[in-house]
């Protein structure tokens, strides 16, 4: 090995511990014979330093490289070609974060690389070109095993590197050593302790995520004691090193963990107390910052600003770990204002702060760092690169942040591990490196480190903030202040208030109830002070001082209900009911009415729950029951059933709510179970009563395809540029953007979700980053409104950082008394519409109730389990029996035993087709049965008298012949086919017959089908289903039973045309995307009635299935044309919405409203098999599948269609009569007895019959 004679600058050295000696020799020996080194070994133990060590030692320039997961094998050749030419050494740091198929190929460079050097050529070909070769180049990598997100190396690449394990050092020889270097004297035993302290943490504390005790603490509190002996040389020792530990450790304790820290302290340094460090000078900026930030300086907060400041001092990078409203991101802005402030004023010789702020999960990992283009190879910079050289380059002496507020995850903080370490390098995948200066500092925001690895913590000082130690009293203070004049003399109620209920109604809501997102406790009580302020805004000005006492407590009442009380489900706001009123009316002892409240002037009273009254701003106020509010509210004339919102004491609370916070500009989530029509009351609301002067609506669907990108960039789409990098709506107004199904998007590998932190940036900061140049956008006058399922299924719980920025409101199922009131109303509007006599009407009602009492039982007794996963009830289903119920016409209908017919009819449709084995079907034909008697008043028997002409009692096989439908007189309009009971088979099935003739003429490839009754059933079904606006079909059975000849002709009776993907070896995601919108323009832009059949086998990507649940559910696929061709359908729709009335004016987003409310008349059947578990996964993932379709499960063929088919087949064949019947029963019994065995063998031994 030769000396190199390189000047490489005065630098710290390593200590030599047996272990750096034994790397030394190892890696001398493996670059004797010239292969490479590899050290590998856990976080921390001086891997990459011992290197540059070595290097050092021979004066040979030593280049440290961070390898990250997008390296490919271009930009390592790049790398290898400079050191081949240089003789440099290069150590790889993280060497197996590079991807699998690169490391084959790197195998390749570098042995092309040693065998020049083994035979000692003087240029050689690398990868086609030819270069001169210094025979002193040496490859190091290093690599920690077994981390996430790291690949093992491959076998012909293990070959050329000697591997060397490095294992944990000798600390107290280490800290020893290093304490004599900073001139301490009795370093030996304050090694000692060091190394004890550690020792006794790791082993008495908890354990965190974010607690490390690896060799970077030791040299942390090393380092720390260092710059202290230089700041107080003749202080005691012990002293300076309590200090250091202290200020090195204490912040990250939790506050569980502080005092059995203490005692591990008090026993290792007894009898030493420290002085207490002078921060007047600091303090007195902070109370300066904190009045005029309206915060509220706590004795907790400033504790922290300092450890901030102190770690700061000694780290260049560290994090703030904790839960929302701990403070995190106010300590960063304070810190900075402060000491920008004591810059002004020149003292303390501090430097003023800038800094910038990025959500690393709001953009993809090339838009953070920057990426090559796949297709040029052209490189592109991120925004942290862009950031970190403008810092870099800038000489100033201001102190630099990037801080970076996001969740972590192995992916993207590994690539900072360079930086983050000694070397303060930035290494990007273009091969660029980036020196970071003294002044920046690297901040990570955080909520939890569970899924960064001990690389990443180990490099990091940890700062931990709980917002426990806070509480929400700061905030209450700090809201206290801005309240208006009038409030602020009525202070002492104000107070009184909070503190009689606030805590005690929130902690029982806690324990309780069932909340539908957990929400955290500062959260509520901010939501709550957000209510009270809004009300009282409103109302102040026409407010008469002597009833403003009043007004305010029954103002904050109302805002406790609808913020503490209204997360809960409809048992837990029952118990909440009775608690809170307990309260009020002074029966609860723990929590007496105080002296400043007094005696309520306006009680709540006491019928019906606290939920059902708002309460009204007049005279001294008064209690208002919500239904009242809604006595007079028409329906309006002349719409269509489905479209029709009957005005409920629910619409009647949510559209309040919602008004108020639209006004106010508050960001709103309505969480609850499907089908309560949270979605429907924030369209109807932003769509027709918004003042459209002032507002511009938006809506966005979530689903779990949804990119950070995507949603970036529908947003932006619809927003103008004001000037420089600021956007917004059109001047003079502002955005309201409501996203529905917020908790939709997939959470990656280590459970981020990048729309929502996306979305979060916004909140947090008001700012995006533009995705060509990285530069800042701003967003003005825009707010959010948000809507979601309870997660579970499909749906994600959502991060707790993004849900405080909301006023969560529960939206619980409708109660029965709401439910009746709904459909009864839709009933009864449409048999006056259609001039029914007056004595259906009372038909009508029982009808509802009879479908009420099915549902209610269904939802009780049927309940889901694998084998039946379908077996979920939503409201739904109960509209679709009330809407096949009104698809009937006057005409049709002979008296009430008609409409009785139809409602069996119905149920059995809805609720019986989906039923999997004979016990349940039988339980559902019972309950018909008893329902009829009950209900509607009539005998069953007498009812169905005409299906069973034999007189022996209707059974379930009799009520397989009830059918209604319009495909009785084929020649007829469209107008004059109407719904109506089919009173024999033998009539329908020459219908059937004749179509399937004509369909056979007009289709080349014709369908030989033997009509029986099972057909005929299956096709009154989907016939049913085709009938009705907005109706989907999902055919649930197995192969060959007949579900695609069905719908096809179902679809010729019912004169749609079918459409159905052609799937080819090449079809994938673009070929599915343009079908798609084919299909849409027929049925949306040409208005053209279209059937879309697809089957489990058509399938190919499960983004295909993202699309239907997306169709089913709104109508649409989100992002389905890009804004050329979005503007050439609008065109194409403007004839139709204007409908003859030429000057008609339509907004784009009113016409898009139009075309995806056309595209409803597209029926999309799709069939499965119901055989593995892809069926039950498909159904849980995307639980459109389930509420927006009807399901009609086929079951196995019957004995008479087995019968018809066999003669069907073997007319042809030449036999005699009788043996032509035997053999017809000998098929039929082969057919049945198998089946039969196959069942009897499941349920002896348990095992299925392949």
């Amino acid at each position: 090995v030769k000396y190199a004679n390189e000047y490489l600058g005065n630098s710290g050295r390593l200590v030599i511990t047996p272990l750096t000696d034994r790397c030394y020799r190892t890696l001398v020996g493996a670059f004797h014979l010239n292969l490479g080194g590899a050290p590998e070994g856990p976080a921390g133990t001086g891997k990459t330093e011992t290197t540059k060590d070595l290097a050092k030692a021979l004066a040979v320039q030593c280049v440290v490289f961070n390898c990250s997961d997008g390296l490919d094998y271009l930009a390592m050749s790049k790398f290898f070609k400079g050191l081949a030419s240089s003789g440099a050494w290069a150590c790889f740091d993280e060497f197996n974060r590079i991807e699998l198929e690169v490391l084959s190929v790197v195998a390749q460079q570098i042995l092309c690389i040693q065998r020049a050097v083994q035979t000692h050529q003087e240029t050689f070909i690398f990868e086609g070109t030819e270069l001169i070769l210094k025979p002193s180049c040496f490859v190091a990598i290093t690599m920690n095993p077994g981390y996430a997100g790291r690949s093992e190396l491959p076998d012909n690449l293990k070959v050329l590197f000697r591997t060397v394990a490095m294992m944990v050092p000798d600390y107290a020889m280490i800290g020893e050593i290093m304490l004599y270097s900073y001139g301490f004297v009795d370093a030996r035993n304050l090694s000692v302790k060091i190394v004890t302290t550690y020792r006794l943490c790791s082993e008495q504390l908890s354990s965190q995520f974010h607690y490390d005790y690896g060799m970077r603490a030791v040299k942390a509190v090393l380092a720390a004691a260092g710059n202290l002996k230089l700041k107080f040389p003749d202080e005691n020792e012990d002293i300076l090193l309590l200090r250091s530990i202290m200020d090195v450790n204490l912040p990250k304790f939790l506050s569980h963990d502080i005092p059995l820290f203490e005692g591990i302290i008090s026993d290792l340094f007894p009898g030493i107390t420290l002085p207490k460090a002078d921060y007047a000078l600091f303090m007195e900026a902070v109370h300066e910052i904190c009045e005029k930030r309206n915060l509220q300086p706590v004795e907790n907060f400033l504790e922290k600003l300092i450890q901030t400041y102190e770690m700061m001092i000694v780290r260049h990078g560290f994090m703030l770990v904790g839960e929302p409203f701990a403070g995190k991101t106010q300590v960063l802005h304070v810190l900075a204002d402060v000491l920008t402030l004591l810059n002004e004023k020149g003292l303390n010789e501090e430097e003023k702060v800038i800094f910038r702020t990025v959500n690393p999960k709001a953009v993809t990992m090339g838009q953070l760092f920057g990426q090559f283009d796949p297709v040029s190879h052209e490189w592109t910079d991120g925004i942290v690169a862009n950031t970190f050289r403008e810092f870099a380059s800038t000489d100033t002496p201001d102190r630099k942040w990037v801080i970076f507020d996001g969740p972590i995850d192995t992916l993207w903080i590994e690539s900072m591990n360079t930086v983050l370490d000694d070397n303060k390098k930035l290494c990007l995948m273009s091969g660029e490196i980036i020196q970071m200066s003294p002044p920046m500092s690297l901040i990570f925001e955080t909520m939890d480190l569970s899924q960064a690895s001990p690389a990443t913590v180990s490099r990091c000082g940890m700062i931990y903030l709980e917002p426990s130690n806070l509480g929400w009293r700061p905030v209450f203070k700090s809201w206290c202040k801005e309240l208006p004049e009038e409030l602020i003399k009525e202070l002492p109620l104000v107070q009184a208030l909070f503190n009689w209920l606030v805590e005690p109604c929130i902690d029982y809501v806690r324990r309780n109830c069932k909340e539908y997102v957990a929400t955290s406790i500062n959260n509520m009580a901010r939501s709550l002070m957000y209510f009270v302020k809004m009300f009282m805004d409103d109302n102040l000005p026409d407010c008469d001082p002597k009833n403003l006492k009043s007004w305010l407590t029954n103002t904050f009442l109302f805002s406790i209900i609808w913020s503490v009380g209204c997360t809960t489900d409809n048992d837990g706001r029952a118990k909440f009911d009775t608690y809170l009123r307990d309260i009020i009316t002074g029966k609860s002892e723990d929590h007496p009415i105080p002296g400043e409240v007094g005696k309520l002037d306006v009680p709540l009273p006491p019928e019906g729950m606290v939920y059902d009254y708002l309460f009204e701003y007049k005279a001294r106020g008064k209690w208002t029951h919500w239904n009242d509010t809604i006595r007079n509210a028409s329906i309006g004339e002349g719409k269509k059933v489905q479209e029709i919102i009957v005005p409920t004491m629910d619409t009647a609370r949510y559209t309040y709510l919602m008004d108020i916070a639209v006004r106010h500009e508050r960001a709103i989530m309505f969480v609850g179970p499907t089908g309560t029509g949270k979605s429907v009351y924030v369209k109807e609301k932003l769509m027709n009563n918004l003042s459209k002067d002032k507002y511009v609506p938006m809506f966005i669907n979530f689903s779990a395809q949804t990119s950070a990108n995507q949603t970036q960039d529908i947003i932006m789409s619809k927003l103008d540029k004001r000037r420089k990098g600021v956007f917004g709506p059109p001047m003079g107004k502002k955005s309201v953007i409501f996203v529905d199904d917020l908790n939709m998007p997939a959470r990656e590998v280590y459970g981020a979700q990048p729309p929502i932190e996306l979305l979060r940036q916004y909140f947090d900061h008001k700012n995006w980053y533009d995705k060509k140049d990285t530069t800042k956008i701003s967003l003005i006058d825009i707010q959010f409104l948000t809507a979601m399922g309870p997660p579970g299924g499909g749906r994600n719980p959502i991060t707790p950082r993004f849900l405080r920025h909301f006023n969560v409101i529960g939206i619980v199922p409708f109660n029965d008394e709401t439910m009746q009131r709904i459909f009864s109303t839709i009933v009864s509007y449409y048999m006056k519409a259609n001039e029914f006599p007056p004595e259906l009407f009372t038909s009508g009602t029982m009808v509802v109730q009879g479908t009420m009492e099915v549902y209610k039982q269904a939802m009780a007794n049927l309940l889901p389990t694998p084998a039946k996963s379908h077996y979920t009830f939503n409201l739904r289903d109960f509209a679709r029996v009330i809407n096949g119920v009104l698809l009937i016409k006057k005409k049709a209908v002979e008296s009430k035993r008609t409409l009785t017919r139809l409602w069996v009819h119905e149920v059995f449709r809805v609720f019986y087709d989906r039923l999997v084995d004979d016990n349940d079907r039988e339980w559902l034909f019972q309950l018909c049965r008893t329902l009829v008697k009950d209900i509607f008043k009539d005998s069953f028997e007498a009812v169905f008298e005409h299906l069973d002409p034999d007189k022996r009692g209707i059974k379930q096989d009799n009520m397989r012949s009830l059918m209604f439908g319009d495909y009785m007189n084929p020649e007829a309009d469209d107008e004059d086919k109407f719904y109506e009971e089919v009173m024999s088979l033998e009539e329908f099935n020459k219908v059937v017959d004749f179509q399937l003739d004509e369909y056979n003429q007009m289709h080349k490839n014709g369908m030989n089908l033997v009509i029986f009754r099972y057909v005929l059933e299956h096709l009154s079904r989907i016939s049913r289903i085709l009938k009705q606006p907005g109706g989907n079909a999902m055919l649930v059975g197995v192969g060959g039973s007949g579900r695609q000849s069905l719908t096809r002709l179902a679809a010729h009776v019912a004169g749609f045309s079918l459409f159905q993907p052609e799937i080819s070896k090449s079809y994938g995601m673009n070929e599915w995307r343009d079908d798609l919108k084919n299909l849409l323009k027929n049925a949306g832009a040409f208005g053209k009635p279209t059937a879309f059949l697809i089957t489990d086998t058509q399938i190919k990507e499960e983004s295909f299935l993202e699309d239907i649940d997306n169709l089913l559910n709104a109508g649409e696929v989100p992002n389905l044309y890009p804004p050329d061709e979005k503007a050439e359908l609008l065109e194409a729709v403007r004839p139709a919405a204007q409908a003859g009335d030429k000057n008609a004016d339509f907004s784009p987003l009113a016409l898009f409203a139009f075309f995806v409310n056309r595209c409803r008349k597209l029926h999309i059947i799709i069939a499965f098999s119901p055989i593995g578990d892809t069926f039950r996964n498909r159904l849980r993932q995307f639980p459109s599948l389930i509420n927006c379709c009807t399901i009609d499960w086929f079951q196995a063929w019957p004995e008479d269609a087995l019968e018809r088919v066999a003669n069907k087949f073997l007319e042809t064949v030449e036999m005699e009569d009788e043996e032509r019947g035997n053999v017809v029963n000998i098929c039929k019994h082969f057919h049945t007895s198998a089946r039969n065995l196959s069942e009897k063998f499941f349920s002896d031994l348990g095992r299925h019959n392949m």
